[in-house]
């Protein structure tokens, strides 16, 4: 394609407004809006492209997070450095004008101000190609929804913009209730559903698809709890058939299998521009320029049960002096530990270690380092980003949706166990079947359990345990590493009196108006009679 002055000047724009999602921006500035709402832009099949695939670039994601991936938010993982903006979750001592992720509202209004131009300016545009419009239409309401599901769950209620704004409307645009949020973005991805293809060819990898739509908008109605519709919409993905399990837990995140049939929905990390560094952030500090990076927890080691679908403190399996034997196979493929074999040689966790708790500042801090995610055979993770996709949905996370949503909704019947026993015998995990006549809170504590393991560090139990309302509880007390002595002790003391085996690594505080992310103050300055602020703040 032959690049003209218009096109340019597009992705100049382009360039602008990703870097205003980056910031604290007013959500309302009109200044990109009335520029992308001039005659080039729609008239230019490709320059419409070009507005939807800045909007697929702007979805969040784990790994260009920098150092800190949400599982350390959490009771699963601790980070290895007391100085990225994370770690203020764990203290509890964010607001207003410092929330850890607080780029989330100007990256998500920036995207949504787009949407709404597109959806505008493309529905009534002249295009020969009705598919072609069809399918944009479809990704724009899709891209919409998501960013504002993504609002949703971090803030609650925010201002419902559906249309974009003029130099004469009213900009006094209130918060619309949680509940209506969610309304509309099932709207939306119902609007997707219709319009998107099943499938994609190779051409268009990684575009939202009507799968995509349906799992999502299950999530979705997951989050409002309206556990019917949920079933049914995670049962209307099941049914197609569309999509399977991976025979390969741990390989299914590396780049060589990116794409497979697991994978409905994800952020693209192909084109060689745009890459990440997970792999560097996340190597054991033993390895040459490894970073530490993320440290599963003790909590999330001991919730990986025994092979024989036993949990560790009921199972004949398990030995405190041989912790890491006879685990379900995801703990292996998510965890790194004292004995695990990694990039051709042993780890080694304990003190005096190569990868040591207590080595240097990147080292551990939980005795553990993670596994999921990294690839030894991706020999550049020093001076070359990683290309390994992002999961955002995943089959087996629209299975156990299914299963989640139909528990609440009719109890613990056969297509819950049939949906859960699927994940847990995927070809390479194999785990028994769960036992029968669980009653439906029984049911439910397996489903949570199975969530945890399945999905660790895919950052859903950030967003789960708060949406459960249990993380007063779980991210309000200590979490727990393993400290194992130079010869392998696991129990005692060393010579300064620091105990050898399980220890407290440090304290997590969780507050009540900690459920809710507050809405950034320099928007509340801008609208004070009209931003109400979340409680607490």
């Amino acid at each position: 394609m032959t690049f003209t002055m218009k096109h340019i000047r597009l992705y100049l724009l382009l360039l602008f407004i990703g870097l205003l999602g980056a910031c604290e921006d007013d959500f309302l500035d009109l200044t990109p809006q009335d520029k992308l709402n001039s005659g080039d832009v729609w008239e230019d099949p490709a320059l419409m492209e070009l507005v939807i695939n800045q909007m697929y670039k702007g979805l969040p994601d784990g790994f260009t997070r920098g150092w800190y991936m949400l599982g350390s938010a959490t009771d699963d993982g601790e980070n290895s450095y007391g100085w990225p903006s994370g770690q203020a979750f764990n203290r509890g001592d964010y607001g207003p004008s410092n929330y850890p992720m607080g780029g989330t509202w100007g990256n998500n209004y920036a995207m949504i101000r787009q949407a709404n131009l597109f959806l505008s300016n493309v529905a009534n545009a002249e295009v020969e190609d009705s598919a072609w419009k069809d399918r944009m239409l479809g990704e724009a309401y899709f891209l919409r929804g998501f960013y504002y599901f993504d609002l949703m769950r971090h803030y609650g209620g925010v201002p419902l913009l559906t249309a974009p704004l003029s130099l004469n409307d009213d900009f006094n645009i209130p918060r619309s209730t949680a509940n209506e949020i969610g309304d509309f973005v099932v709207q939306d991805l119902h609007q997707a559903a219709n319009l998107l293809p099943a499938v994609y060819g190779s051409e268009n990898t990684g575009r939202a698809t009507q799968g995509a739509a349906m799992a999502l908008k299950g999530r979705v109605l997951l989050y409002q709890e309206k556990w019917g519709a949920s079933a049914a919409a995670s049962k209307q993905v099941i049914d197609a058939g569309t999509y399977s399990l991976f025979p390969d837990y741990h390989a299914q995140f590396h780049a060589a299998n990116d794409n497979n049939d697991e994978l409905i929905f994800d952020k693209q990390f192909q084109d060689p521009d745009f890459r990440h560094w997970a792999h560097l952030f996340n190597t054991p500090v033993g390895f040459s320029g490894g970073w530490g990076g993320t440290g599963p927890t003790q909590e999330l080691v001991d919730a990986f049960e025994m092979t024989d679908g036993l949990p560790i403190d009921e199972s004949p399996l398990y030995s405190a002096d041989s912790p890491y034997e006879n685990r379900d196979p995801r703990f292996y493929a998510t965890i790194l530990y004292e004995g695990a074999e990694y990039r051709g040689r042993t780890i080694e966790t304990r003190l005096g270690g190569l990868d040591g708790i207590e080595k240097n500042g990147d080292a551990t801090k939980t005795g553990y380092y993670l596994n999921k995610f990294t690839d030894e055979s991706f020999d550049g993770f020093l001076n070359t980003g990683g290309s390994n996709d992002w999961p955002i949905i995943r089959y087996a996370e629209v299975l156990l949706n299914y299963a989640e949503a139909q528990n609440e909704a009719a109890g613990p019947d056969a297509s819950v166990y049939a949906a859960i026993n699927q994940v847990r015998s995927r070809p390479g995990v194999e785990m028994p079947n769960l036992p029968a006549g669980l009653s439906q809170a029984q049911m439910r504590e397996r489903i949570r359990q199975e969530k945890r393991v399945e999905l660790a560090f895919e950052e859903h139990r950030f967003f789960d345990i708060r949406r459960w309302g249990l993380a007063e509880t779980l991210f309000n007390q200590p979490i727990h590493g393993m400290r194992i002595g130079p010869n392998g002790e696991m129990t005692g003391t060393d010579a300064q009196g620091k105990p050898y085996g399980i220890f407290e690594v440090e304290n997590r505080v969780f507050s009540a108006k900690n459920y809710l992310a507050p809405l950034p103050q320099n928007e509340i300055d801008k609208l004070p009679d009209v931003l109400i602020q979340n409680p607490g703040y």
